[in-house]
């Protein structure tokens, strides 16, 4: 009997085996046969975390500050943009530049107070001669002119070449010894070269161009002579000038040439 019962248990085990082993392979047959696009996927869920507050009102007031900076800069740039195209137009409009520009030719010149003259020919050599020194002395480069105990050694060429550059180079130029005291320039004939004091001179009058205008590239000038101070030659600290002078320059690119000058009016009497 023991013996049956234990026959029986085995054949119910193997029996029971047999479907589980039978139900597992239909399991895995049905899955294999399913088509994967029916296969029902898990739903991915995103949480969206906010941020703290505060964190979110900090970045608030840095986008404010940047955003205000940004139009106060472009504000300020406008506003000096304005300025400059306002300046550069009134520049413009008033010839300042060519003014400064011609003034600044015309120093040596007024510098010396030469008469009025209609062609420079009937200049005096004193004065062409004097006009030239002082162009050298007043805004040339003296650096490589030999010096000696107070003096400076100018060559005659250069002072050729300068009084060429003013009154045009069909202008003659006699050497001889010119001036007194202050302007004086004593010409040395075997060195061919005038001896002029190695210090600042105070020129007579400093120019300042109040009018201008041309027809093609003859410029005609109104030029305002001021006494300058003894103690900063050059410098102008008057309000009303000594007298006007007209002077027509002829103008070609950087070139530029003296063929008259006429008095305009006296303004005051300098002592």
């Amino acid at each position: 009997m023991a013996k049956k019962r234990i026959k029986n248990k085995n054949r119910i085990e193997a029996k029971s085996e047999n479907k589980v082993l039978h139900g597992l392979a239909g399991s895995i047959e049905e899955a294999l046969s399913e088509d994967p696009s029916e296969i029902e996927q898990d739903e991915v869920i995103v949480v969206d975390v906010p941020e703290h507050r505060h964190k979110g009102l900090a970045k608030k007031i840095a986008y404010f500050v940047v955003g205000l900076l940004i139009i106060v800069f472009a504000v300020v740039g406008a506003v000096n943009t304005v300025i400059a195209i306002s300046g550069g137009i009134g520049r413009i409009a008033n010839q300042t530049d060519l003014k400064e520009e011609f003034a600044l030719y015309l120093y040596p010149v007024v510098a010396t107070d030469p008469p009025s003259f209609e062609d420079a020919s009937t200049l005096t050599q004193s004065t062409i001669i004097k006009i030239a020194v002082s162009k050298i002395l007043l805004t040339g480069d003296t650096s490589n002119y030999e010096t000696d105990t107070g003096v400076m050694y100018i060559p005659e060429f250069d002072v050729e070449t300068a009084a060429k550059n003013v009154f045009g180079s069909s202008i003659e130029v006699k050497h001889q010894t010119v001036g007194h005291v202050q302007d004086l320039a004593t010409y040395n004939s075997e060195k061919k070269v005038y001896i002029v004091a190695d210090t600042n001179r105070i020129p007579n009058y400093y120019p300042v161009v109040s009018k201008i205008s041309n027809v093609g590239e003859t410029y005609t000038l109104t030029v305002d002579y001021y006494p300058p101070t003894v103690s900063i030659p050059g410098l102008v600290n008057e309000q009303v000038s000594s007298k006007s002078m007209t002077y027509v320059v002829t103008k070609s690119g950087d070139k530029k040439i003296i063929t008259s000058i006429a008095l305009d009016k006296v303004s005051r009497e300098d002592g």
